[in-house]
């Protein structure tokens, strides 16, 4: 009866100790002040709002070309150098456009398109390699 007695004492203990740690701004952001959002005494600054990017915005940032063959693909379409150079126009000058090219392409297809973006002033842009 002894050993039950001094068991359940324990086990008490443990519980108010567990609950006192809690209550009073306890481990890990639980307690009873978390929730409401207080800051920490010792923080430098002050957080702010998170600027947010959409996709869209992501999309005015940067386009991507692939050159195949002697074709021009943009947003998943098949397009010729002038259609092409159409959408492209509507881009922001400071865009980054990335030009691709896989094994097939042809090298003047690729010369066409970049003296094309220099003529228009998009001097933004990059060639990589598939």
């Amino acid at each position: 009866m002894k050993k039950f007695l001094g068991f359940l004492l324990l086990v008490a203990i443990i519980a108010l100790a567990i609950w006192a740690f809690l209550h009073f701004k306890g481990f890990g952001g639980f307690g009873k002040e978390s929730e409401k959002g207080k800051n920490n005494d010792t923080s430098v600054s002050e957080t702010t709002e998170p600027e947010t990017t959409t996709v869209e915005d992501k999309q005015l940032e940067s386009a991507e070309i692939t050159v195949s063959g002697n074709d021009y693909l943009y947003n998943n379409e098949k397009l010729s150098l002038e259609k092409l150079v159409a959408e492209i126009s509507k881009l922001d000058k400071s865009t980054e456009i990335t030009i691709t090219s896989d094994d097939t392409a042809a090298k003047n297809t690729v010369d066409e398109l970049t003296d094309k973006l220099e003529e228009l002033g998009y001097n933004n842009f990059k060639k990589a390699d598939k």
